[in-house]
């Protein structure tokens, strides 16, 4: 995956001071690449607002977070926070791949999936079942 893809898929920065019930900060996600171009993604702003955004980055807000979705998502939050996760771990080799960009606690997370990286991959799992859940 290049890195001018990275560039054209757009970068969602969120503020805010926590999910609540949490210390969290806001998170995105943000899909591009494939073979057919996708672009797509999902904000979860600090106050549990879900926000999805379509490929020409226009944003929708749907439902809030469930209790349950909330809870997981603090919980993954936790766990990358945790375990220090690279900022860039993608396979330039490969090719049609899905571009990652997670956003959280003023970091960048940038993976195509090639390498397991543990919390970070169940993380983007999560909030790919959050934005599924709402089309």
């Amino acid at each position: 995956m290049s890195l001018a893809l990275g560039a054209v898929s757009g970068v969602l920065l969120l503020g805010g001071c926590g999910l609540t019930g949490s210390g969290q900060g806001a998170v995105s996600l943000s899909v591009s690449g494939g073979f057919a171009g996708v672009r797509h993604g999902v904000e979860v702003t600090s106050g549990g607002d879900v926000f999805l955004v379509d490929g020409a980055g226009d944003r929708t807000r749907a439902d809030e977070l469930t209790r349950t979705e909330e809870e997981k998502l603090d919980g993954l939050l936790d766990a990358v926070d945790a375990v220090d996760p690279p900022s860039r771990a993608v396979d330039d080799r490969s090719r049609d791949l899905f571009e990652y960009r997670l956003q959280f606690d003023g970091r960048t997370v940038v993976t195509d999936g090639s390498q397991g990286l543990g919390a970070v991959d169940d993380l983007i799992a999560h909030l790919k079942e959050i934005r599924s859940s709402r089309l």
